[in-house]
């Protein structure tokens, strides 16, 4: 049986972003930023607007 995914929330104060990362394991400060540049590196991800929430699911 599948384990749920974990949740893992990292804040970015200065554009006061909030992304939620959810991954099969708990992630470090390092994983979370590497999945945050993948997901902003693909060209059809709209960039942030101040104030939101991004939901990511990692693939690793």
């Amino acid at each position: 049986m599948e384990k749920p995914p974990v949740r893992n929330v990292i804040r970015d104060t200065r554009r006061e972003i909030k992304y939620i990362i959810y991954a099969n394991k708990e992630l470090n400060r390092e994983e979370m930023l590497k999945e945050i540049r993948k997901f902003n590196s693909v060209s059809y991800n709209i960039r942030q607007k101040t104030g939101s929430t991004v939901e990511i699911i990692s693939e690793d």
